[in-house]
Parts: structure tokens; sequence; C-alpha cells
């Protein structure tokens, strides 16, 4: 019976200077601009008395700098001691230095300065485990047996592990290393070192257990007996990973055998100051009509004279995806039907439509277009947009597939992390990319680049990243790959990566990784980004800050030359129906990552997803992202008139002007609240254990307790469900007299209606008002279940009687918008069926 073997190379490689580093500044937020030094790598095993470590140089400015980088190391040496270094604008260099520490220090620092920012590495005598190959054993999650983690266990059976690493698998895993402990460091005290474990752990050294951590990403520090130690001899040290939900592994570098007692543990280093611009005061917003060009300045998105933009918009796809072969299915005209969509949406106050082009619809291998139907559908939307006085935000890449996929298209032959570093696929989107800008709009005889209505670009739809692990084997979680493709593109990754280590004259570790990875994707943005500046387009270019699944992929985005970043948020999820739950919480004051200070923000995708008939969280997601100064924020997804009924399409998400009636006019308080509210507005939502129940932000009160929500000013009034000051009921604030604008559904102090059904009752001179009625939507089914044969809604045209209680109007009059006679007065009111009228009363004698 034989423990698993130390790697293969001689035994005094192992002892090792490791640096403790991250990929962030160390430089004061006090230099926002100019050239930064910054640590990025260094946990590598040296090779007789020198050890590598690595920094990265950062230039802020548009134009090349030569800079002079100076190094030192307080109980070592460093080389070199200085280096010119050659920046592009905007450019940033690897550099990789070489240090020893001398012989009675447990620890040193190297520090690298450029002018006036600085950073450090703390080197600390000990083992990377990481550059160990791992064997692993996955057990039922009950199973609690030691014995896996005893010395004398034979694993040689068990998988091959390289760590970091990520799995999907739910059971208990095993995770077992042999390394050999120099007979020199005896005396010494020695601690493992687990950087992130998800989610939880006990660790073993030679079957002992000398420690156990409760979090998914909860910085791990054991104490090693020194009883239990085999010095000058092989120590098994096993993990036992239990990951009850999702992805789970020892997923995160640096994983460390120490010796010596000088160094922090590397949970605990201190946190540098995050280099970053401030961000300007809120300023006036502006209004959104007409439509004109939008720029970004110092990380705020501005109209041409400078006031803010703040848009409140929906995500359509009638071109694409089900919900164009859904269209199909029932046999709709899609244009028709597109036009009542934003009739309606204009109904609802939207400002702004985003859309992430289904771009297997419409390419080839090369990212050559495909002129088809779908880009027909999209031409007509983008011309209604224009005329219509709508901001367009564009995401060309979905990468997704569908029912009317190419399967030869360039992102169909691509793992979704391949689009960042394959090269034919980032050759073929940069084509794509530049193409579909230039492409004339029959609708309006104009390229895209010129639209009015297209405000914004993002270059794709929820990237993704490959991880450490997928360099040996697997560390990403496929999103509908094959395996051939995953394959493929691992080998790709793999080969770059070990290019990338050759080229910077060092060997392949997991300490150069994030800088790996940073370099990486820093090539990609530049190459959309220069793809959409060489068709011509002037629009802010965003970039998704969704699956960074590490501080390189942010610093990268936040390093870059991108306008914007992207951001989401779907309360509670999609896995149980999410009525009656309270979700406050989740609405708290969005705080985003200091690095993106220079950056504006955007919201692609919110909902309160998986609901039937919550209506109190949309108000609360608008100060939510007023709070992280978003501008421009687009629920995800509005349900088509066409195809609501049955809710088709993506089954958590439902909204529509007619079947979601009480939803609808809580995503309409939502807009009001989002153009009314500065940005970073601060308040408090309780606590993630104990939730508030209720939240006011100016005109806005939200209540989960009455599921309800209202926005009132002195002529506004919007109410999700009715108001009553009756026992039970809910009155949050202060009311209007007379107000010209009324939006509702049930009854409120000015309007007493028994329908189910949204209402607008609109002042349109002092003697005049105009009533639209929509028609009763029945709750008959299950939003998260929806299907032609399980409809979710039903829309019933019945007469029902609506008064009105305001002031001056008790003899008003009430008939069809398009003419006839007075309808007949009723108890007070009108028996009305829905549809669109006219109120008028007299003007008094004068």
């Amino acid at each position: 019976m034989v423990a698993s073997s130390p790697m293969s190379m001689p035994a005094f490689r192992l002892m090792t200077v490791v640096a403790l580093i991250a990929l962030r500044a160390v430089s004061a937020v006090a230099l926002p601009r100019g050239v930064e030094v910054r640590s990025a790598a260094g946990l590598t095993v040296y090779s007789g008395d020198s050890a590598t470590a690595a920094f990265l140089i950062v230039n802020h400015e548009t134009a090349p700098r030569t800079v002079t980088l100076t190094l030192t190391c307080d109980r070592g040496t460093v080389t070199p001691q200085r280096q010119s270094v050659d920046l592009d604008a905007q450019g940033w260099r690897p550099i990789l230095v070489h240090a020893t520490l001398e012989e009675a220090a447990g620890q040193a620092r190297i520090t690298a300065s450029v002018g006036a920012s600085s950073a450090s590495i703390d080197l600390v005598r000990g083992i990377d485990l990481t550059r160990l190959t791992w064997k692993q054993l996955f057990v039922p999650p009950t199973e609690e047996d030691t014995a896996y983690a005893a010395p004398s266990l034979d694993d040689r059976g068990w998988m091959d592990l390289h760590i970091p690493a990520l799995w999907n698998d739910n059971r208990a895993a095993w995770c077992r290393v042999g390394v050999r402990i120099p007979a020199a460091w005896k005396g010494m005290p020695l601690r493992v070192e687990l950087r992130a474990v998800d989610d939880n752990d006990i660790t073993f050294v030679n079957g002992k257990a000398i420690g156990r951590t409760n979090g998914w990403d909860t910085p791990r520090s054991y104490t090693v007996p020194q009883e239990v130690v085999r010095w000058g001899e092989v120590n098994t040290i096993a993990v036992r990973v239990d990951n009850p939900t999702f992805g789970g592994g020892i997923h995160r570098a640096p994983v460390l055998l120490i010796a010596g007692n000088e160094a922090e543990p590397v949970g605990n280093e201190k946190e540098p100051p995050v280099a970053g611009v401030a961000r300007p005061a809120p300023g006036v917003i502006g209004q959104p009509r007409p439509l004109r060009p939008l720029h970004v300045d110092r990380g705020v998105l501005r109209y041409p004279e400078g006031s803010e933009v703040a848009l409140w918009g929906v995500n359509i796809y009638p071109q694409s995806w089900h919900q164009f072969e859904n269209m199909r299915r029932l046999k709709l005209n899609i244009k028709n039907t597109l036009m009542t969509d934003l009739d309606h949406l204009q109904q609802m106050g939207v400002e702004a439509i985003r859309m992430h082009i289904f771009d297997r619809e419409i390419t080839d291998g090369e990212g050559r277009i495909l002129e088809n139907e779908h880009l027909d559908i999209l031409d007509f939307l983008v011309s209604e947009c224009t005329r219509r006085g709508l901001y367009l935000y564009l995401t060309p890449i979905a990468w997704w597939g569908g029912p009317n996929e190419n399967p030869a298209s360039f992102s169909a032959q691509t793992s979704k992390p391949g689009m960042v570093f394959v090269p034919s696929s980032v050759r073929a989107a940069a084509h794509y990319l530049t193409a579909f800008l230039n492409r004339r709009n029959p609708y309006t005889n104009r390229a895209y680049r010129d639209e009015p209505s297209l405000c914004v670009l993002e270059v794709m739809n929820e990237p993704a990243y490959f991880l450490y692990g997928d360099i040996e084997g697997s560390g990403y979680p496929p999103q509908g790959e094959s395996e051939a493709v995953l394959a493929r593109d691992r080998a790709e990754f793999r080969r770059q990566w070990l290019q990338w280590c050759a080229a910077m004259g060092a060997e392949p570790e997991p300490g150069l990784f994030s800088l790996f990875r940073y370099d990486q994707m820093r090539r990609y943005i530049r190459a959309m980004v220069g793809a959409i500046r060489a068709a011509g387009a002037r629009q802010p270019i965003a970039l998704s800050f969704f699956g960074s699944n590490g501080d390189d992929i942010v610093q990268a985005i936040a390093d870059s030359e991108c306008d914007a970043v992207t951001v989401s948020a779907y309360p509670g999820g999609w896995e149980r129906v999410n009525d009656g739950h309270n979700l406050m919480r989740h609405a708290a004051p969005m705080v985003l990552d200091a690095r993106f200070n220079d950056k504006a923000r955007l919201a692609y995708e919110f909902d309160t997803p998986a609901t039937n008939t919550s209506c109190y969280l949309f108000p609360a997601l608008a100060a939510h992202f007023r709070a992280g100064d978003v501008q421009i924020a687009c629920q995800f997804q509005y349900d088509s008139s066409g195809t609501a009924r049955w809710n088709l399409d993506w089954e958590p998400h439902w909204l529509n002007w007619l079947y979601t009636p009480a939803k609808a006019v809580s995503y309409m308080i939502g807009g009001e609240t989002f153009r009314h509210t500065p940005r970073g507005v601060r308040y408090d939502v309780g606590t993630w254990e104990s939730p508030a129940r209720e939240l006011r932000i100016g005109a806005m009160a939200t209540s989960f307790t009455a599921n309800n929500g209202v926005f009132i000013t002195n002529d506004t009034a919007l109410y999700a469900r009715s108001l009553s000051w009756e026992k039970g009921g809910w009155m949050p604030s202060r009311l209007p007299v007379d107000p010209r604008r009324i939006v509702g559904t049930g009854s409120s102090p000015w309007v007493d209606y028994g329908g189910l059904g949204a209402y607008v009752l609109t002042r349109t001179s002092a003697h005049r008002m105009r009533l639209l009625l929509n028609p009763d939507a029945r709750l008959v089914g299950n939003s998260i279940a929806g299907g032609l044969s399980a409809p979710v809604a039903e829309l019933e045209s019945r007469p029902h009687l609506f008064r009105l209680s305001l002031p001056g109007w008790q003899a008003a009059e009430c008939r069809p918008a398009l003419g006839g006679q007075p309808i007949p007065r009723t108890s007070g009111g009108w028996l009305l069926m829905p549809g669109e009228y006219e109120i008028t009363r007299k003007a008094p004698k004068s």
C-alpha cells in the first residue's frame, strides 16, 4: 500500500519561495491615471537559489510611455534592480524578476516602483501545492470514513487532479497529494493554506485532521502539528471537499504548505487600496427625446448637452429564438404584432429596447452576414425604434443557439470561453461586428452605425472563461457545447498558455495564470473594440461583467478601452415560484468595484423572476440600480401580446401590458423611480436575515406586506394594486387632491373600478381627460409552467363600473374616444367595456 507519489522532479525543487500576490493595485486611489505597477503573479518553484515573481505595468494614458521600473528586496536579492519599459498607448507589460531569500529569513518583500506607483510581493518559504499532481475520489456525501486520509491508503487508482479546479459533482470529494517535507525544516512551524474551497472542507495531514471550515470563498489557514510530520519523507495531505450545491472544488490559488511563522496567513493579507477615479457627483437628468448620441464622460453616460442619461427599458426578441418560432406556429403577422407591442411598451413608459442578437441565425463560419427573415424583422424593429424615439441597446453576439441557428456559424463552432481566444473565432467575430455595423438597413437606408436610435453597443452577451483546471482537465461548467468543441478549445487554451509562458521565459505554473488570462482578455477586448471603431461606430462600447470568475478578468475589463460595464439582477432565482417571499434584501444599494469608476454602468437584464402576482420589487430594483450609478436598465424579457397568454418563451420571465396588469404597473413605478432618483442614492433594506418589508425613496413607496407599490407626486399617481384607507389597506403617503395622470389597477381615492385590467387616466386639458381601460386579465395557471395546452392568463372583455372621485368632475360626460353619444351614467359612474374614452366637463361660467 503506497501513498501518492511526489512530483518527479528533484526534491530540492520543492523547497520553494512562494509569492503571495493578487492581480490588483497597491497604489492609492489618488492615482487614477498615468502608469501603474501591480503585483501580478509569482507562485513558482525555484531551482537552486532563484525564484520568479511577476509584476504588471499598465499605461492608462492615450499616448505611449517609456518608464523606469525600480525593484528592491528587503531580505534577499532581486534581479534586475532597474529596467526601462516601453508601453503602448493604454498598453500593458508583464515583467518577470528573479529573487533570492536570505538563508536566515523566513520572509522577504519584493517592491516594484514606477514613479509614485508601487506594488509589493511577500515571499514566503514553503511549497506550492498546485505544482503537484493530486489524486481525487468521489464518495457519497453521507460517507465520512476518514480512512481515505490515511497515508497508507493506495490511491493509485484514483483520478489525477490538478488544482485549482472546479467540478460539477455534488458528491463528497477526497483530494490527496504526497509532498516531501525537508528535514531541514524540522522545528519550523508549518501551515497548510487553502485560498478557497467550495463549499466546505476537512483537511488532514498523515491521517490527522488539522482543520475544517464551512464557506465557499473563505480562506483556510491550518497549523500542522509537529508530531504528525514525517521530516525528510513523503507526507500525505488530504482534503475532503463537501459540495452540496452547484459547482465545487479547491478552486482558487494559492494552495500552500508554508514553513516559518513570520508570514501572514494567505487569506488575511491586507487588501491594498484599489486604484480608481473619483465618480462625479450626480447631475441633472436629461430628457430622452429627441433621440441624440450618447457619450461617456468620467464614467457617466451623458447627452450631448451634458445632462445625464437615465433610461428604463426591456428586452424583446420577436426576430429570434423560440419567440420567432412560437409566433410562426401561431400564424401571427410578426411585424403587426411587434407594432402592437411597441405601442404597449410606450404606454408603459419604456424608453430603451435591448436585444442580444442571435448571431448564429445570421452568420456563417467566417462571420459573414446571411440575409434572411430574422434580419428583415430586426431591420424593421430598428426602423420603428428610430421612428418612435426609442433608444436601442444592441449586443451583436449572443453566442446562444436556437431552433433556427446555422450550425456552421462561427459561434456554433466555438465554446463560450473560446470566443475570447480561439483565433478563428476572434477573427470571425471582429469581421462580423464590422460588417454588422456597416450593413445598410433597407427600411431606413442608413448603416446600423448611423441609426439615431442605436445608443450603446455591448460586445457579447454573458461571456464565460476557462479556469486553470481547463489546462489539464475541466474546470468550466459546459453551457451546451459538444464534447468535441470543448476538447478542441481546451487544447487551444493549453497551447496558448504554454506558448505564453515560454515567451515570458517561465515554467508553466498556476501563479502566472492570472497574468496570462489578464493578457488574453485585454487582447480580446482590444480586438473587439477595434472592430467596432473600424466600422466608424462612435457609440459607447460596453462589456458584460457577467461570468467574471477571477480578479484578473475584472481588472482586465477595468483597464480596457471599453466605456461601460454591464450588470444584471434576478432576485430569488427561478427554482421556485417567488410569490410570497420577501426578496427586499436583494434590492440593497448596489456597490460596484471601484476599479470600474471610470466606466458607465448599464443593467443589461433584470427581472422579478418566477412571479405570477408579486408587484412590489420592481421599484426597489430601480433604487438598487440607481444606488450603483446604473443609467440604462432593461427588464428581461417582455412577452409579446401574441404569446403572453401562454408565456411560451423564457418561462421564469413574464411581463406584458395586458396579461400582467399589476406587474406592468409595478414596472412603470420602477421606471418613474429610476428616472427621478439621483445616482448614488443610499437607503436601508434591513439585513439578510431580517429584510425590510417596506421601502420609501422620494415619491416611491413599495411594500412586501401589502404586495403593492406607488409613485405619487402632486400631479401623478401610479399604484400597482388598490389603495384604501380601510382596515387592512395600504396608504403609504400623502395623496394629491387632483392628480393629472393616474395609472393603476383596482380602486383608489380617485377611482373606483372593479375590473381586473390596468387603466390610464390622463388630463389632456383643463376640462378633458383621456381614459384607457384594458381587458380583465384572469390568472388561470403558473407562469413557470406555461404552454399552449396550459394558458397562464386569459383576457376577458366585460363591462365594469368606473367612477371618478376627482373634485369638479362629478358631472362629467364620458364617450368613446372615436366619437359618439355620451355613455349613460349609472351609480355615479359609467358601465364601460375595455377601450379608449374621452371624459369632459363643462368649463365654469366666467
